[in-house]
């Protein structure tokens, strides 16, 4: 299921090893079951009723099943806070009736709702078999992070491949972004009718002084019209137009 954000992390994997080696967590030496109890009653504190755990050698494996990736991430990021505890090793399944369909656009709502996702970012996507690949290019390395860890809290996601681009920190493109957005927006018969919208949907993403125009117009016109103000401004290398018509 493929989905584009219209109106405008990291890559988790779901099992693996946080300290300690798999030699020792298979090496068959006697359970702890005193340490084994001491993080389970961590993980109850938190309400992870489902997950079991058991140690050898100073490693925990978690075992069970939650609904979403970061239920995933915070259960062993508590049970790595157990004093005595050389490492845990993740066996927690994601399982969850939602479809990638309803998964897509629960993350285009979560990406939608950041109060920080501006014309400048451009965030699309894929979701199969609940793995969720995040591609675009935002503007900032925090962005991309943030747009990873929305994605997994949603209720399904069992991985998410945080592909963003970060563009680089320039201020010559800075500049280009707002001559952009002022001929754009700026002018009324845009303005009036995407400007004031939540969610602009004309995205302006800038690399190395060259535009790309992305999200969705409402016809041929507004596109036409959106691409010949962008021209007037004249400071970039070359101009992208990639807006999509609300009908195609």
């Amino acid at each position: 299921m493929r989905w584009k954000m219209e109106t405008v992390a990291a890559t988790v994997l779901l099992t693996g090893h946080w300290g300690g080696s798999a030699a020792q967590a298979s090496a068959g030496v006697t359970p702890d079951p005193a340490l084994a109890a001491q993080v389970e009653k961590r993980l109850r504190d938190a309400n992870f009723d489902s997950l079991g755990v058991t140690v050898n050698a100073g490693i925990a494996d978690l075992t069970g099943t939650v609904d979403r990736l970061s239920k995933v991430e915070r259960a062993v990021e508590i049970a790595r806070k157990t004093k005595g505890l050389a490492g845990v090793k993740n066996d927690i399944t994601v399982a969850s009736e939602q479809t990638d369909e309803q998964i897509a656009q629960a993350i285009t709502h979560e990406i939608r709702m950041y109060p920080f996702y501006d014309i400048f970012d451009w965030v699309q996507g894929e979701v199969k078999n609940g793995v969720v690949t995040l591609s675009g290019q935002v503007r900032l390395p925090q962005r991309k992070n943030d747009y990873g860890n929305l994605a997994s809290r949603v209720r399904g996601v069992k991985m998410v491949q945080n592909e963003l681009e970060v563009l680089p920190l320039s201020g010559f493109d800075d500049q280009i972004r707002l001559r952009l957005a002022r001929a754009i927006y700026g002018t009324a018969a845009i303005g009036t009718r995407y400007g004031f919208q939540a969610q602009p949907p004309i995205h302006i993403i800038v690399k190395d002084g060259n535009v790309t125009l992305r999200g969705v117009v409402a016809n041929q016109f507004d596109k036409q019209l959106v691409e010949s103000r962008a021209r007037t401004v004249g400071l970039y290398f070359s101009l992208d137009d990639q807006l999509k018509l609300a009908a195609a």
